[in-house]
């Protein structure tokens, strides 16, 4: 028959529901175990608790679930959010797929497991950050060493070594500053012209949304302040109803800008010739060099020679809805063939909506 003892003095049996010990008088109630350990059989083992044990299921030791996944959700988080800025193009586009978006939601599903923490929440956080530096490594196989594909890089590693094992505070706060720090400059490069063998193949993005705009610039090209662009070119200071965009590869010698004005209610040849004036230069005849898709099957071409010296062409047209376009480039030393080759290139990377 099952019996019950005393854990200081022995005495049994112990009646059920005693609050102390009849022989010795030594009080069960202050024991934290004591409804447990008075009524446990002594014929059966005892089983002991495992601490390592999570509320959701798994344990530390497995690593099934985290014990502290809040910081490393936030580097997956800031993870997504950099995606988001690089795969909508917000702040310069690298002409990625579109299949980028799913980074994006790959870094947002995964910051939630490990928020909710059930089941192997570690394991699928691992997998998908490793599907993740794979995918990074793939859409930089052109340009490895450019800085903004190291710069995402490093931030999947950093989000990789956040969900290995169980961070100790100084690895969880120090990861989730580097990776936050990471995730900022991988966006921030965006913006950068990026030149060189590094940056081949990367390209920047130009978007004016007010004015409805989006220019694609050619690798190894970026945007330029009106400062950089002069003495070559020179830009008009925006109005309340038009602004324009310096940009081109000073390395290379070419410089360019975009102008777009609204409502102007000028005729083409008007339009054009006060944009000219503008840049400084002066009305040539029109040439046979086919103009930038964009601006429409009307706009014209025109040879453009500027105060500082630079030769190139500027296209000129006015759109549908009135709005006045011009695309210069020019070049400090004129070379011919391929100043329009240069030309024909930036124009092909103009879209207006």
């Amino acid at each position: 028959m099952p019996q019950t003892l005393c854990p200081n003095c022995g005495h049994s049996p112990i009646p059920r529901g005693a609050r102390a010990c009849p022989s010795c008088g030594e009080p069960f109630d202050h024991l934290q175990s004591h409804k447990k350990v008075g009524r446990m059989r002594l014929d059966r083992p005892m089983v002991e608790a495992d601490d390592d044990a999570t509320v959701f299921g798994g344990d530390l030791v497995t690593s099934a679930v985290s014990a502290h996944p809040g910081p490393a959700a936030g580097v997956l988080l800031a993870s997504a959010a950099a995606w988001f800025v690089r795969a909508a193009g917000l702040l310069g586009s690298l002409e990625d797929p579109t299949w980028t978006y799913g980074l994006v939601c790959l870094g947002a599903v995964l910051a939630l497991v490990l928020v909710l923490n059930r089941g192997p929440a570690k394991g699928m956080a691992q997998v998908g950050v490793v599907v993740q530096l794979l995918a990074t490594g793939w859409l930089a196989r052109e340009a490895p060493l450019a800085p903004v594909h190291v710069a995402y890089f490093i931030l999947g590693v950093l989000a990789l070594v956040m969900v290995v094992g169980e961070p100790g505070p100084m690895r969880r706060y120090l990861g989730l500053g580097l990776g936050l720090g990471a995730a900022v400059a991988s966006a921030g490069l965006l913006a950068l012209p990026i030149a060189g063998t590094s940056g081949a193949g990367v390209r920047q993005s130009l978007v004016g949304s007010e004015l409805g705009y989006r220019l694609e610039l050619p690798a190894g090209w970026g945007q330029l302040t009106r400062e950089q662009l002069a003495p070559h070119l020179v830009l008009p200071a925006s109005t309340l109803q038009g602004g324009g965009v310096g940009f081109g590869d000073m390395a290379q010698g070419r410089y360019g800008l975009l102008w777009v004005e609204r409502g102007t209610g000028k005729a083409a040849a008007v339009g054009c010739k006060g944009l000219l004036q503008a840049l400084g230069g002066t009305l040539g005849e029109a040439v046979s060099l086919p103009a930038p898709p964009a601006l429409g099957s009307k706009a014209t071409v025109h040879p453009l020679r500027t105060p500082g010296g630079a030769g190139g062409t500027l296209a000129c047209g006015v759109l549908a809805d009135g709005r006045l376009v011009g695309l210069a480039v020019v070049a400090a030393q004129a070379s011919g063939g391929a100043d329009e080759v240069a030309f024909t290139t930036v124009g092909a990377g103009l879209a207006l909506q």
